[in-house]
C-alpha cells in the first residue's frame, strides 16, 4: 500500500521497484506489566520484569513491537527505555498512550523502531469488554523525498475477551465484528496486521471467522484452522501458557495446549501485489519447539531456542510472543498519483453513491476505465454506485498506465429493538422502540389508532403495529411490531416463585397476588398436604415428605378457580 505524502491521499500505483527492507513484527501478551498481582492465591510474583522482557526482545530484534496487559503508562515507558533502548540501541520510539476505556489495568502499547518505520497516526476502535487499539506507520523510505510516497503498515492490537463458552464467545464476536466494520472503511489498498491475545479456542468460533471471513477477510500466514484447545495436533503453534503448575504473576498454569495469540493479516500481505510480502516461514510462536504440550516450556531443553530466552519467556508471562517478517519493496515511481473523492449512498442498500478518480502526475488528457461493477464507465466520476469496492485503469496522454480501487461505504443501515409491555385486556400495551444507524435525530408514524408520531407507542390494544422511522437523511425503516395481550392471570401466574427447588425442607412461595391455600401433590394427583395463606409470600416445612417429584397447587384470592402449578423436588 502506498500514498502520496504530499498530497495526504492514498494510492495504488503500479510502478517499478528496487530497494527492499525486512520489517519483523512481534506481538506479545506481557502479563500485568509491569508490577504483576498478587491476589490469586498461592502465587509468585516476578521481579525486574522490565530486564526479563529485554532478554526476549533483544533475542527477536522487533521493528514493531505491540503489547497488551500493560497496566500503567509508567509500564510501557519501562518497556521503551529499559527492554527496547538498551546496549547502544536508542531508535525505538512509541506512541501515544491511551488508556482503555472501560477501565482496568489492561491496556495496549505500540513500540516502533524508528530508523526504519515513522508514527503516522493511531486510532482506538471501543468495544465492550477492552478497546481495540489501531497504529498506522510508513517506511522511513530513502526516496521519499523523491518521489512523496511510500508503504504504509496498519498495525491492530487486540485482547479479546477471555474464557470459553457462553457469554463470552458472544462477546468476542461483538468485538471482531466491530473491528471488522472498521476495517472496511480503510482504503483497499492498506496491509493490515491484526495482533495479539484473540483468546479463541478453535476457527470455527463465531468471533474467529468474522475476522477470515467475508469481504475483507483477514489470512492466518501458516494456515493452520482447527480446533486448537488441548490438541497435540496443533503443538507446535501453542502459545499458553508457559507453566504447567505454578502461578506466577496471576497468569494461566496448565501447560502448553491454546493457540490464543496470533497475527492475522490482510490477503495483499500474502500475496505482495501492494509492495509488501510476507516471507515464507517466518511466522513464529516464539519459544515453542513442538515438544512441550501440556507441561512447562522449562520441562527438558529446547530443541530451537537458546536456554536463557527460553527461562525469560517462562518468567516473563504466560503466553508466547508471536513474530513474523515482511519484506517491503519501495517504490521508484508513483505513477499517475490516483487518489479518489467518494461519496457514499445516500441510505444503506441506495444506488446513489458517487466515486471521482483523480490524476496528480502524468501527461492530461487522461482516459478511464471502470470495471464492470461500475459498469465499464469511462469517465473519471461513476454516479448511481451501491456500497462496494470499484477499479479503474487511468491512462495520460504518454501512454503511462496506473490503477485504483475505490471503497464506497455503505452507511450504516438503521435497525431496531423493541421491549413490550403486554396489554391486559385494558388497551395499556407499549412498544418501547429504539433505533440504531441512520443519521439521526428521527421521526416516527405509527398506523395505531391515534396515529402517534413518538418512539414509544402507548395505550395499544392487543394487536399488530406498523411504525414507519425516517432518518435526517429521509432513508427509512417500516417495522411490524406485535403487541400482546396477557390476561391479568396470567400475568398472576408468571409472578410466581418457589425456591430453593430441588428442596431438603424448606420451601419459599412467592406471587404479586395474595396466595390463599398452597396444596402439595403427587405426581399421581393426590393430595398429600395443604397449608391456608392470606399473604403473598409463604413457607412450606417439607422436611418430612419422601424424596421424589411433587406439585404445587396454589390458590390466589383474585383468581380462586384458576390455581397455577408448579413442579418441585424434594431432596
Amino acid at each position: 500500500m502506498k500514498f502520496i505524502l504530499l498530497c495526504a491521499f492514498a494510492l495504488l500505483g503500479f510502478a517499478s521497484f528496487s530497494q527492499t527492507e525486512t520489517v519483523k513484527i512481534v506481538a506479545y501478551n506481557v502479563l500485568n506489566f509491569p508490577d504483576g498481582r498478587d491476589d490469586c492465591g498461592t502465587n509468585t510474583v516476578v521481579p525486574n520484569r522490565a530486564d526479563t522482557l529485554r532478554k526476549v526482545l533483544s533475542y527477536l530484534q522487533p521493528d514493531i513491537f505491540v503489547a497488551c496487559e500493560i497496566q500503567t503508562e509508567a509500564g510501557a515507558d519501562s518497556i521503551l527505555t529499559r527492554s527496547l533502548n538498551v546496549n547502544g540501541v536508542t531508535s525505538f520510539q512509541s506512541a501515544q498512550w491511551h488508556a482503555n476505556g472501560n477501565g482496568g489495568n489492561l491496556n495496549n502499547q505500540m513500540f516502533y523502531n524508528s530508523d526504519k518505520l515513522i508514527f503516522y497516526s493511531q486510532d482506538v476502535i471501543g468495544t465492550s469488554s477492552r478497546d481495540i487499539d489501531h497504529y498506522v506507520l510508513y517506511l522511513n523510505d530513502p526516496n521519499l523525498t523523491t518521489f512523496y510516497d511510500t508503504t504504509f503498515i496498519d498495525v491492530y492490537m487486540c485482547h479479546l475477551k477471555a474464557g470459553n463458552g457462553g457469554s463470552n464467545v458472544t462477546i468476542r464476536a461483538a468485538q471482531t465484528q466491530l473491528l471488522m466494520d472498521y476495517i472496511a472503511t480503510q482504503p483497499t489498498d492498506h496491509h493490515h496486521f491484526v495482533c495479539g491475545d484473540l483468546n479463541v479456542y478453535t476457527s470455527n468460533e463465531s468471533g474467529y471467522q468474522n475476522l477470515i471471513t467475508g469481504p475483507f477477510a483477514l489470512v492466518d500466514p501458516i494456515n493452520e484452522p482447527g480446533s486448537w484447545n488441548n490438541n497435540s495436533s496443533f503443538a507446535e503453534i501453542h502459545t499458553q501458557s508457559t507453566r504447567a503448575s505454578l502461578n506466577f504473576d496471576c497468569g494461566s498454569k496448565g501447560g502448553s495446549d491454546d493457540r490464543f495469540d496470533q497475527i492475522l493479516v490482510s490477503s495483499n500481505v500474502m500475496t505482495g501485489v501492494d509492495s509488501v510480502q510476507y516471507i515464507n516461514n517466518s511466522y513464529d510462536a516464539v519459544g515453542n519447539d513442538g515438544n512441550h504440550f501440556n507441561t512447562n516450556l522449562l520441562n527438558a531443553s529446547s530443541s530451537s531456542y537458546p536456554d536463557s530466552v527460553v527461562s525469560a519467556l517462562y518468567y516473563m508471562s504466560d503466553h508466547l510472543p508471536v513474530a513474523m517478517e515482511v519484506l517491503v519493496t519501495y517504490p521508484t515511481s508513483n505513477g499517475l498519483a490516483l487518489y479518489p473523492t467518494v461519496q457514499s449512498p445516500t441510505c444503506a442498500g441506495a444506488s446513489d453513491g458517487v466515486a471521482t478518480i483523480n490524476a496528480n502526475q502524468g501527461q492530461p488528457p487522461y482516459t478511464y476505465q471502470w470495471d464492470a461493477a461500475a459498469g465499464n464507465a469511462i469517465t473519471a466520476t461513476v454516479t448511481g454506485l451501491p456500497g462496494g469496492v470499484y477499479c479503474v485503469q487511468v491512462t495520460d496522454n504518454l501512454g503511462q498506465v496506473d490503477n485504483h480501487c475505490v471503497y464506497v461505504a455503505d452507511p450504516p443501515a438503521m435497525a431496531y429493538s423493541t421491549f413490550l409491555v403486554p396489554d391486559t385486556d385494558n388497551c395499556n400495551g407499549i412498544i418501547y422502540l429504539n433505533i440504531s444507524g441512520g443519521v439521526p435525530p428521527y421521526s416516527y408514524q405509527w398506523n395505531d389508532p391515534q396515529s402517534q408520531t413518538t418512539a414509544n407507542a402507548t395505550d395499544l390494544c392487543g394487536g399488530t403495529y406498523q411504525v414507519v422511522v425516517t432518518d435526517a437523511e429521509g432513508c427509512q425503516l417500516i417495522a411490524d411490531i406485535t403487541a400482546q395481550t396477557v390476561g391479568l392471570e396470567e400475568i398472576w401466574k408468571e409472578s410466581i416463585t418457589v425456591a430453593p427447588n430441588p428442596t431438603s425442607g424448606m420451601l419459599n412461595i412467592s406471587s404479586a397476588s395474595i396466595i390463599s391455600q398452597v396444596e402439595v401433590l403427587d405426581v399421581a394427583g393426590r393430595l398429600i398436604t395443604s397449608q391456608k395463606a392470606s399473604q403473598s409470600e409463604v413457607s412450606m416445612n417439607l422436611e418430612r415428605l419422601n424424596a421424589g417429584t411433587y406439585f404445587l397447587s396454589i390458590h390466589s384470592e383474585e383468581f380462586p378457580n384458576h390455581p397455577a402449578r408448579v413442579r418441585f423436588v424434594k431432596r
